[in-house]
């Protein structure tokens, strides 16, 4: 998808870019069967504004990145979610709720489910009424509303750009949708591949995104 979750219409604050988008959207309504899923052939323009530069440090440090540690990503994945842990409580405690839960696992847990469909996905799903596919998404969806959670808990006022410039750039937990990404893509599982196309990575994410391996 071209946009960043939360932003259905694009960069706020751009009404011109918007109009476009939403003028888009109902040219949809004028085609002749349906339903219709397209995405809009331009990305947003990023938005920051001064404030949004100002003030804020991210003071979790994930170590080595996944390619230099001899553990692995599994174990970086996890190592990342123990470091969260505290801000993700001190996030629910001012806030009063969360968006984490909708797996019905715990993130370690959820960490382990995403990681198997890297190596050999499994048949049956933990969840009845559910596909493995659908599973997958509902972690997927908890680990990084776990991760956006926890990291607005922490000193300073970061904007939304620089919360997914960190996201993407330095966390296992992105390298394992991007890992996962081609794996979705070619699923015969409609929610996999439906995240594929989708959701799981920013359209903006797998244009720039150079494998280190390459």
């Amino acid at each position: 998808m071209p946009f960043e979750l939360g932003r259905p219409f694009g960069s706020p604050g751009d009404p011109a870019f918007q109009t476009r988008v939403l003028r888009a959207a109902l040219e949809l309504l004028e085609a002749d069967a349906g339903p219709i899923i397209a995405d809009f052939p331009d990305d947003a323009p990023v938005a920051v504004t001064d404030e949004e530069l100002e003030g804020w440090a991210c003071p979790v440090s994930f170590g080595a990145p996944a390619d230099e540690d001899d553990d692995g990503l599994g174990a970086l994945l996890q190592r990342e979610i123990g470091h969260l842990a505290p801000w993700y409580d001190l996030a629910v405690e001012r806030r009063g709720r969360t968006t984490v839960g909708v797996s019905g696992f715990e993130m370690e847990e959820a960490a382990d489910y995403v990681l198997s469909f890297l190596d050999e996905p499994p048949e049956s799903s933990p969840r009845e009424g559910l596909t493995p596919g659908d599973v997958l998404k509902l972690a997927c969806d908890d680990l990084k509303a776990f991760y956006f959670e926890a990291i607005t808990a922490q000193p300073g006022a970061a904007g939304r750009q620089e919360l997914e410039d960190w996201f993407w750039n330095e966390t296992s937990l992105a390298k394992v949708f991007m890992e996962l990404h081609p794996i979705c893509l070619a699923s015969d599982d409609h929610s996999m591949r439906g995240m594929g196309l989708h959701t799981l990575v920013p359209r903006i994410q797998t244009e720039s995104f150079v494998d280190p391996d390459m």
